[in-house]
């Protein structure tokens, strides 16, 4: 499953003492739309939303695809299964969208690393083959990273360690980030390929 890069709003929180229901309405009080992540030890949630509705909630299995789940069928059945460590995400609303009704997406099995290739030959190589997807950019040794994003090849935006909101289309973080792989000894690039639906 693939979460934002930016600092949660809140962490280190356990579904042990949470009544779920009352812990959303809580925070759309709070920080409006949203992003709640449930990780356990082999199952993955992510509710999204917004100061009104629950907009989408996705779950995913330990080595499986991640699948749209009803918020009912969560609060009866996933959320009582298992202990789950819980982040919460602030997002703006058009991130909250984005991430909410991202297209599935298979992974590459094949790393790349930027003293092979650096990033904006990787960005323009993709932008040729007309790339939807994402770009898993880490940078070694450093808790920094960023998912950017293509679609068609137009890179349309990130989401960064540093940033803010979930979904950065300035320039100005894209090139943070390339500044901080070429400080770096190295970086490590892995892929996600939208599926495009049938």
């Amino acid at each position: 499953m693939l979460i934002p890069r930016e600092k949660p709003y809140l962490e280190g929180l356990n579904s042990y003492y949470l009544h779920l229901e009352k812990f959303i309405e809580h925070m759309q009080g709070d920080i409006g739309s949203g992003g709640l992540y449930c990780k356990s030890h082999n199952l993955e949630m992510l509710i999204f939303f917004t100061e009104n509705e629950i907009v989408r909630c996705l779950v995913q299995e330990k080595g499986g695809q991640a699948t749209v789940s009803s918020f009912s069928e969560i609060v009866k059945v996933s959320f009582n299964q298992a202990n789950f460590s819980i982040k919460v995400y602030q997002l703006e609303e058009h991130a909250l969208y984005f991430w909410a009704h991202m297209p599935s997406f298979q992974r590459a099995k094949s790393v790349l690393k930027s003293t092979e290739i650096p990033l904006p030959d990787l960005v323009f190589r993709l932008k040729q083959k007309q790339f939807s997807g994402f770009i898993d950019a880490q940078v070694f040794n450093k808790t920094e990273s960023g998912v950017v994003f293509f679609h068609e090849g137009k890179r349309i935006g990130g989401s960064y360690t540093w940033g803010k909101g979930g979904m950065s289309t300035t320039d100005e973080d894209y090139n943070m980030l390339l500044s901080r792989m070429q400080q770096s000894t190295e970086g490590v690039f892995t892929f996600g390929n939208f599926i495009k639906n049938n």
